[in-house]
């Protein structure tokens, strides 16, 4: 009986006592975004917070305003810079549902990253597995703040474009913090971010009239940033940037065009892409080996080739392995030249070997550039669309 009454009695108390933490939503502002970038005269940190406008993205009042709110603070740290922008808002900010972060080039390349995410792992309030991007070329303040015709918030417009063009074109992949921070913690790996960049620049760009025009002012991704002990030092664009991602087992879909007359390509669509890597050190100079296997789908002939036969098909699948091979050693004799190993095969060399990695750990980026690599492609075609022969041209 005492026990039921102490059940009873503890029941109570706790549907009495309710959330000490709770808060009105209308009483808050939530950030979606965050831009950071460097000053060097000042030597000082900028913050962009990007607040969403709970007016103009309503959907039963009907959406009145911008629908998005930015400041801008500086300090000697980031802590400093979030904390002045409460001088610039009358509810607290949460930063639970940032999305999206933002980091200029100036900081990338003087400053570096080695220190910048310390304060979002300390914090408990903001979420580690946020992507991060790059403002190339272009204000940290200008990429957040362009107002896209699609979707209502930058954050949301700008992830949504790297996920679309991760999935099928494969030259970039969502580089999240946690990665970030990972990579630069590894001595055997270095971080890549993708860098994103305004097109058709307008002076309506960061208002609604945007919205309104046929050609309106847009963010496009561009290129990948490589990076060498926490500072960006160059890029990978194009089809080499597709080698982080072969190498690293992120390709889910990717196109090839295959030249089969002067001037005239045909196109390959490849699939279920399956890497192996295998790193060993000989007199001191990584051998890095790439093995590369996919199946590969025809999904556009502009040469009259008779696909019925088995030598085309044989042509195809070999001139298709050209193709890729060429790819991803361009994209690492680039990361090779620019002295960052963000192919982590650092990483995998101490995976296998941890001793003989350990002769090597911290002067690694020096070792990769000496490297010496060796990439084999298989492409199986097992599918030629829904017409075989093409037409009589």
């Amino acid at each position: 009986m005492k026990k039921k009454l102490c059940m009873f009695v503890l029941i109570v108390m706790l549907l009495l006592s309710g959330c000490s933490n709770y808060r009105e939503l209308n009483g808050l502002s939530i950030v979606v975004a965050m831009g950071l970038d460097y000053i060097p005269k000042t030597k000082e940190y900028e913050m962009i917070v990007q607040i969403i406008n709970p007016n103009a993205i309503a959907t039963q009042t009907g959406a009145q305003g911008i629908p998005i709110i930015s400041l801008v603070e500086t300090g000697r740290t980031i802590s400093e810079a979030a904390r002045k922008v409460t001088k610039r808002v009358s509810r607290p900010n949460i930063y639970s549902h940032v999305a999206l972060v933002a980091i200029g080039e100036t900081l990338a390349r003087e400053e570096s990253l080695n220190w910048i995410f310390d304060v979002f792992e300390r914090d408990s309030k903001i979420r580690v597995n946020i992507p991060v991007i790059i403002a190339r070329k272009d204000s940290v303040y200008r990429v957040l703040n362009n107002i896209p015709p699609l979707d209502k918030l930058p954050a949301k417009s700008i992830t949504g474009k790297i996920q679309n063009t991760s999935s099928l074109l494969g030259e970039n992949h969502e580089t999240q913090m946690r990665e970030v921070i990972s990579a630069i913690s590894s001595p055997g790996r270095e971080p890549t971010i993708n860098g994103v960049t305004l097109a058709y620049e307008t002076p309506e760009s960061e208002s609604l009239a945007n919205t309104e025009k046929v050609k309106s002012t847009y963010a496009v991704i561009n290129g990948m940033g490589v990076f060498r002990k926490g500072k960006l030092v160059g890029w990978l664009d194009g089809p080499p940037a597709r080698s982080v991602q072969f190498v690293d087992n992120l390709i889910k879909e990717t196109n090839l065009q295959i030249q089969c007359k002067k001037q005239r390509y045909d196109s390959m669509e490849v699939t279920r892409v399956k890497t192996k890597t295998d790193v060993k050190m000989k007199k001191g100079i990584p051998n890095i080996h790439v093995k590369v296997k996919s199946i590969g789908h025809i999904d556009e002939v502009l040469c009259n080739d008779d696909f019925d036969k088995a030598k085309t098909l044989d042509k195809y699948e070999k001139d298709s392995e050209k193709v890729v091979r060429q790819m991803i050693l361009d994209g690492l004799t680039q990361a090779q030249k620019l002295g960052g190993d963000v192919f982590g095969f650092g990483e995998k060399f101490h995976i296998n070997d941890p001793k003989a990695f350990k002769k090597h750990e911290k002067d690694w980026n020096k070792v990769f550039q000496k490297a010496k690599f060796k990439v084999t492609v298989d492409v199986q075609i097992n599918n030629v669309g829904m017409r075989k022969r093409t037409y009589p041209y």
